[in-house]
Protein backbone atom coordinates (compact mmCIF):
# COMPACT_ATOMS: atom_id res chain seq x y z
CA UNK A 1 0.00 0.00 0.00
CA UNK A 2 1.43 3.43 -0.87
CA UNK A 3 2.52 5.58 2.04
CA UNK A 4 2.87 9.34 1.68
CA UNK A 5 3.92 12.24 3.87
CA UNK A 6 2.57 15.75 3.53
CA UNK A 7 2.46 18.99 5.45
CA UNK A 8 -0.65 20.35 7.16
CA UNK A 9 -1.10 24.07 7.64
CA UNK A 10 -0.71 24.75 11.35
CA UNK A 11 -3.90 24.83 13.42
CA UNK A 12 -3.86 25.34 17.20
CA UNK A 13 -7.36 23.81 17.59
CA UNK A 14 -6.27 20.35 16.42
CA UNK A 15 -7.87 20.87 12.98
CA UNK A 16 -11.41 20.96 14.35
CA UNK A 17 -12.18 24.55 13.35
CA UNK A 18 -10.40 27.48 11.66
CA UNK A 19 -8.04 29.51 13.83
CA UNK A 20 -6.27 31.86 11.37
CA UNK A 21 -2.91 30.56 12.63
CA UNK A 22 -1.61 29.84 9.14
CA UNK A 23 -2.72 33.25 7.88
CA UNK A 24 -0.33 35.00 10.24
CA UNK A 25 2.38 32.41 9.70
CA UNK A 26 2.63 31.97 5.93
CA UNK A 27 4.13 34.33 3.39
CA UNK A 28 3.20 34.98 -0.22
CA UNK A 29 -0.18 34.51 -1.86
CA UNK A 30 -1.11 31.22 -0.23
CA UNK A 31 -4.76 30.23 0.20
CA UNK A 32 -4.55 30.68 3.96
CA UNK A 33 -2.84 34.05 3.63
CA UNK A 34 -5.39 35.37 1.13
CA UNK A 35 -8.60 33.98 2.66
CA UNK A 36 -7.72 33.57 6.33
CA UNK A 37 -8.55 29.86 6.56
CA UNK A 38 -7.87 26.54 4.85
CA UNK A 39 -10.08 23.57 4.02
CA UNK A 40 -7.81 21.45 6.22
CA UNK A 41 -9.02 23.34 9.28
CA UNK A 42 -11.89 20.84 9.82
CA UNK A 43 -9.94 17.65 8.98
CA UNK A 44 -10.37 16.10 12.44
CA UNK A 45 -13.87 17.37 13.30
CA UNK A 46 -14.68 13.87 14.52
CA UNK A 47 -18.43 14.30 15.08
CA UNK A 48 -18.91 15.04 11.37
CA UNK A 49 -19.10 11.44 10.20
CA UNK A 50 -21.17 9.85 7.43
CA UNK A 51 -21.72 6.09 7.37
CA UNK A 52 -18.59 5.63 9.49
CA UNK A 53 -16.46 7.77 7.19
CA UNK A 54 -14.82 11.08 8.05
CA UNK A 55 -14.72 13.27 4.93
CA UNK A 56 -12.06 15.97 4.87
CA UNK A 57 -9.48 17.85 2.87
CA UNK A 58 -5.69 17.71 2.68
CA UNK A 59 -3.93 20.12 0.36
CA UNK A 60 -1.25 17.62 -0.62
CA UNK A 61 -3.95 15.18 -1.73
CA UNK A 62 -5.54 17.93 -3.81
CA UNK A 63 -2.29 18.54 -5.66
CA UNK A 64 -2.01 14.83 -6.50
CA UNK A 65 -5.73 14.28 -6.98
CA UNK A 66 -5.73 13.01 -10.57
CA UNK A 67 -2.84 10.63 -9.89
CA UNK A 68 -4.55 9.18 -6.81
CA UNK A 69 -7.91 8.80 -8.55
CA UNK A 70 -6.23 6.99 -11.43
CA UNK A 71 -4.46 4.60 -9.03
CA UNK A 72 -7.79 3.87 -7.30
CA UNK A 73 -6.23 2.31 -4.21
CA UNK A 74 -6.12 3.16 -0.51
CA UNK A 75 -3.02 4.76 0.93
CA UNK A 76 -1.45 5.65 4.26
CA UNK A 77 -0.89 9.34 4.89
CA UNK A 78 1.46 10.76 7.52
CA UNK A 79 0.94 14.40 8.43
CA UNK A 80 3.36 16.90 9.94
CA UNK A 81 3.00 20.58 10.69
CA UNK A 82 5.18 23.60 11.43
CA UNK A 83 3.94 25.39 14.57
CA UNK A 84 4.38 29.10 15.16
CA UNK A 85 7.33 28.21 17.34
CA UNK A 86 9.44 25.48 15.69
CA UNK A 87 10.45 22.67 15.67
CA UNK A 88 8.25 20.73 13.30
CA UNK A 89 5.90 18.12 14.75
CA UNK A 90 4.25 14.99 13.49
CA UNK A 91 0.46 15.06 13.78
CA UNK A 92 -0.86 11.62 12.83
CA UNK A 93 -0.87 8.83 10.30
CA UNK A 94 -4.16 8.10 8.56
CA UNK A 95 -4.23 4.47 7.49
CA UNK A 96 -6.27 3.24 4.52
CA UNK A 97 -7.27 6.74 3.40
CA UNK A 98 -9.17 7.00 0.11
CA UNK A 99 -9.14 9.85 -2.37
CA UNK A 100 -12.58 11.08 -3.47
CA UNK A 101 -13.51 11.03 -7.12
CA UNK A 102 -15.26 14.14 -8.44
CA UNK A 103 -18.58 12.34 -8.06
CA UNK A 104 -17.85 11.32 -4.47
CA UNK A 105 -16.63 14.82 -3.59
CA UNK A 106 -19.83 16.38 -4.97
CA UNK A 107 -22.00 13.89 -3.08
CA UNK A 108 -20.13 14.45 0.20
CA UNK A 109 -20.39 18.23 -0.17
CA UNK A 110 -24.16 17.98 -0.69
CA UNK A 111 -24.42 15.80 2.44
CA UNK A 112 -22.48 18.42 4.38
CA UNK A 113 -24.98 21.04 3.19
CA UNK A 114 -27.99 18.90 4.14
CA UNK A 115 -26.64 18.34 7.64
CA UNK A 116 -25.89 22.02 8.21
CA UNK A 117 -22.14 21.52 8.41
CA UNK A 118 -21.35 23.90 5.56
CA UNK A 119 -23.35 26.60 7.33
CA UNK A 120 -21.31 25.95 10.47
CA UNK A 121 -18.09 26.18 8.47
CA UNK A 122 -19.17 29.53 7.02
CA UNK A 123 -20.00 30.86 10.49
CA UNK A 124 -16.63 29.76 11.82
CA UNK A 125 -14.77 31.36 8.92
CA UNK A 126 -16.67 34.61 9.49
CA UNK A 127 -15.85 34.46 13.22
CA UNK A 128 -12.11 34.68 12.53
CA UNK A 129 -12.47 37.38 9.85
CA UNK A 130 -11.90 35.02 6.93
CA UNK A 131 -13.38 35.17 3.45
CA UNK A 132 -16.28 32.72 3.59
CA UNK A 133 -17.06 33.32 -0.11
CA UNK A 134 -13.93 31.35 -1.02
CA UNK A 135 -15.40 28.17 0.48
CA UNK A 136 -16.60 26.08 -2.44
CA UNK A 137 -15.42 28.56 -5.08
CA UNK A 138 -13.82 26.36 -7.76
CA UNK A 139 -11.48 29.11 -8.91
CA UNK A 140 -9.67 28.84 -5.57
CA UNK A 141 -9.95 25.11 -4.85
CA UNK A 142 -11.42 22.32 -6.98
CA UNK A 143 -12.93 20.53 -3.98
CA UNK A 144 -14.01 21.35 -0.46
CA UNK A 145 -13.50 17.67 0.44
CA UNK A 146 -11.00 15.38 -1.27
CA UNK A 147 -10.45 12.31 0.91
CA UNK A 148 -12.16 10.09 3.43
CA UNK A 149 -11.00 7.82 6.25
CA UNK A 150 -12.34 5.96 9.25
CA UNK A 151 -11.66 7.53 12.61
CA UNK A 152 -10.37 4.28 14.10
CA UNK A 153 -7.72 4.14 11.35
CA UNK A 154 -5.93 7.23 12.67
CA UNK A 155 -2.71 6.72 14.64
CA UNK A 156 -1.94 9.87 16.56
CA UNK A 157 1.57 11.11 17.22
CA UNK A 158 2.36 11.72 20.86
CA UNK A 159 1.88 15.31 21.96
CA UNK A 160 5.05 17.20 21.16
CA UNK A 161 6.35 14.44 18.88
CA UNK A 162 8.92 16.66 17.22
CA UNK A 163 10.67 15.85 13.97
CA UNK A 164 14.21 14.85 14.85
CA UNK A 165 17.07 16.96 13.55
CA UNK A 166 18.28 14.32 11.09
CA UNK A 167 14.80 13.46 9.80
CA UNK A 168 14.46 14.07 6.02
CA UNK A 169 11.07 15.68 6.69
CA UNK A 170 13.01 18.87 7.47
CA UNK A 171 13.66 19.14 3.74
CA UNK A 172 9.94 19.28 2.97
CA UNK A 173 8.40 22.74 2.80
CA UNK A 174 5.58 22.70 0.28
CA UNK A 175 2.16 21.08 0.64
CA UNK A 176 2.92 18.15 -1.67
CA UNK A 177 2.66 14.39 -1.27
CA UNK A 178 6.04 12.74 -0.83
CA UNK A 179 6.66 9.00 -0.83
CA UNK A 180 7.37 8.01 2.75
CA UNK A 181 9.37 4.84 2.10
CA UNK A 182 12.89 6.31 2.66
CA UNK A 183 11.81 8.00 5.89
CA UNK A 184 9.94 4.98 7.20
CA UNK A 185 12.92 2.75 6.45
CA UNK A 186 15.29 5.07 8.30
CA UNK A 187 13.12 5.32 11.40
CA UNK A 188 11.20 2.03 11.30
CA UNK A 189 12.23 1.15 14.88
CA UNK A 190 11.08 4.40 16.50
CA UNK A 191 9.11 6.43 13.99
CA UNK A 192 5.50 7.25 14.90
CA UNK A 193 5.42 4.89 17.90
CA UNK A 194 3.01 5.62 20.73
CA UNK A 195 4.21 5.34 24.30
CA UNK A 196 2.01 3.57 26.80
CA UNK A 197 0.46 5.24 29.83
CA UNK A 198 -0.19 3.98 33.34
CA UNK A 199 -3.13 6.37 33.74
CA UNK A 200 -6.26 6.83 31.70
CA UNK A 201 -6.01 9.36 28.90
CA UNK A 202 -7.99 12.58 29.39
CA UNK A 203 -11.37 12.74 27.75
CA UNK A 204 -11.65 15.65 25.34
CA UNK A 205 -15.29 16.81 25.34
CA UNK A 206 -17.04 18.14 22.27
CA UNK A 207 -20.53 19.15 21.31
CA UNK A 208 -22.26 16.64 19.05
CA UNK A 209 -24.88 18.07 16.75
CA UNK A 210 -27.83 15.70 16.69
CA UNK A 211 -28.40 14.35 13.20
CA UNK A 212 -30.89 11.73 12.09
CA UNK A 213 -29.50 8.86 10.05
CA UNK A 214 -30.31 9.59 6.42
CA UNK A 215 -28.66 7.05 4.18
CA UNK A 216 -25.39 5.25 3.63
CA UNK A 217 -22.65 6.28 1.27
CA UNK A 218 -23.38 5.95 -2.48
CA UNK A 219 -20.71 3.24 -2.84
CA UNK A 220 -22.38 1.17 -0.12
CA UNK A 221 -25.81 1.63 -1.71
CA UNK A 222 -24.53 0.62 -5.15
CA UNK A 223 -22.86 -2.47 -3.71
CA UNK A 224 -26.06 -3.40 -1.90
CA UNK A 225 -28.18 -3.06 -5.03
CA UNK A 226 -25.77 -5.07 -7.15
CA UNK A 227 -25.46 -7.82 -4.55
CA UNK A 228 -29.23 -8.17 -4.27
CA UNK A 229 -29.55 -8.55 -8.04
CA UNK A 230 -26.89 -11.26 -8.06
CA UNK A 231 -28.54 -13.08 -5.15
CA UNK A 232 -31.93 -13.08 -6.88
CA UNK A 233 -30.34 -15.07 -9.70
CA UNK A 234 -28.45 -17.38 -7.38
CA UNK A 235 -31.35 -18.06 -5.01
CA UNK A 236 -34.59 -17.94 -7.02
CA UNK A 237 -37.61 -18.07 -4.79
CA UNK A 238 -35.68 -17.15 -1.64
CA UNK A 239 -36.64 -14.25 0.59
CA UNK A 240 -34.03 -11.56 -0.04
CA UNK A 241 -34.25 -8.36 2.01
CA UNK A 242 -32.08 -5.38 2.84
CA UNK A 243 -31.65 -3.69 6.23
CA UNK A 244 -33.78 -6.14 8.18
CA UNK A 245 -32.69 -5.84 11.82
CA UNK A 246 -29.75 -3.71 10.59
CA UNK A 247 -28.31 -6.52 8.44
CA UNK A 248 -27.19 -5.13 5.08
CA UNK A 249 -28.64 -8.07 3.11
CA UNK A 250 -30.14 -11.36 4.24
CA UNK A 251 -31.24 -14.37 2.23
CA UNK A 252 -33.68 -16.86 3.76
CA UNK A 253 -34.17 -20.21 2.03
CA UNK A 254 -35.95 -23.32 3.28
CA UNK A 255 -32.63 -24.71 4.50
CA UNK A 256 -30.50 -21.80 5.74
CA UNK A 257 -30.11 -18.09 6.49
CA UNK A 258 -27.38 -16.10 4.77
CA UNK A 259 -26.25 -12.80 6.27
CA UNK A 260 -24.17 -10.28 4.31
CA UNK A 261 -22.28 -7.33 5.81
CA UNK A 262 -20.99 -4.81 3.26
CA UNK A 263 -18.14 -2.31 3.62
CA UNK A 264 -17.17 0.11 0.88
CA UNK A 265 -13.49 0.36 1.87
CA UNK A 266 -11.05 -0.34 -0.95
CA UNK A 267 -8.70 -2.26 1.34
CA UNK A 268 -9.93 -5.84 2.11
CA UNK A 269 -8.15 -5.88 5.47
CA UNK A 270 -10.09 -2.81 6.55
CA UNK A 271 -13.30 -4.41 5.25
CA UNK A 272 -12.77 -7.48 7.42
CA UNK A 273 -11.88 -5.40 10.47
CA UNK A 274 -14.99 -3.24 10.08
CA UNK A 275 -17.44 -6.04 9.31
CA UNK A 276 -16.37 -9.00 11.41
CA UNK A 277 -17.68 -7.84 14.79
CA UNK A 278 -20.98 -6.71 13.32
CA UNK A 279 -21.76 -9.88 11.43
CA UNK A 280 -20.83 -12.10 14.38
CA UNK A 281 -23.24 -10.13 16.55
CA UNK A 282 -26.00 -10.42 13.95
CA UNK A 283 -25.51 -14.18 13.86
CA UNK A 284 -24.73 -15.22 17.43
CA UNK A 285 -25.71 -12.60 20.01
CA UNK A 286 -28.27 -13.99 22.50
CA UNK A 287 -30.73 -11.21 21.66
CA UNK A 288 -31.01 -12.62 18.14
CA UNK A 289 -32.44 -16.05 17.50
CA UNK A 290 -32.31 -17.84 14.16
CA UNK A 291 -34.25 -21.04 13.54
CA UNK A 292 -32.18 -21.88 10.47
CA UNK A 293 -28.45 -22.61 10.18
CA UNK A 294 -26.55 -19.41 9.50
CA UNK A 295 -23.85 -18.65 6.93
CA UNK A 296 -21.99 -15.34 7.02
CA UNK A 297 -20.49 -13.25 4.25
CA UNK A 298 -18.26 -10.22 4.48
CA UNK A 299 -18.52 -8.22 1.27
CA UNK A 300 -15.90 -5.84 -0.09
CA UNK A 301 -14.98 -4.14 -3.34
CA UNK A 302 -11.59 -5.80 -3.87
CA UNK A 303 -10.42 -9.41 -3.87
CA UNK A 304 -8.52 -10.69 -0.84
CA UNK A 305 -4.75 -10.54 -0.90
CA UNK A 306 -2.97 -13.79 0.05
CA UNK A 307 -2.50 -12.75 3.74
CA UNK A 308 -6.15 -11.76 4.09
CA UNK A 309 -7.30 -14.99 2.38
CA UNK A 310 -5.13 -16.94 4.83
CA UNK A 311 -6.68 -14.99 7.71
CA UNK A 312 -10.26 -15.81 6.64
CA UNK A 313 -9.31 -19.47 6.17
CA UNK A 314 -7.79 -19.48 9.67
CA UNK A 315 -11.01 -18.10 11.18
CA UNK A 316 -13.01 -20.81 9.45
CA UNK A 317 -10.70 -23.66 10.39
CA UNK A 318 -9.65 -22.67 13.92
CA UNK A 319 -12.98 -21.34 15.19
CA UNK A 320 -15.36 -23.20 12.87
CA UNK A 321 -16.93 -19.92 11.78
CA UNK A 322 -19.33 -20.29 8.85
CA UNK A 323 -17.84 -17.22 7.17
CA UNK A 324 -16.72 -16.30 3.66
CA UNK A 325 -15.63 -13.22 1.77
CA UNK A 326 -17.37 -12.00 -1.36
CA UNK A 327 -16.43 -9.32 -3.87
CA UNK A 328 -18.84 -6.79 -5.38
CA UNK A 329 -17.07 -4.49 -7.82
CA UNK A 330 -18.65 -1.13 -8.61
Amino acid sequence: MPHYITRLAYNSADWRRPTADARTQEIGETYNKVHGFGHEDWLFRNEWSIDGWRYGFVQGVGRSHDKLVKAAEPFDLTLFTIPKKPPRCYVATIHHAEVLTDEQADWALEEFRKRGWISTMVEEIRAIGGNEKALGDAKWAKHVLNLRFRWENVTWADSGDIVREDDPVHKLHRYNLVTAAPIVEKYKEAWMKRKGSTVALPVVPYMRQSQPFTHCSPEHARMQAKLMEELKSEYPGAQIVAEEDFVDVSVRTDAELLLFELKSDLDPRSVIRQALGQILEYAFHPCRSHKLPVRLFIVGRRALSPPEAEYVAFLKDRFALPIDYRVIEI
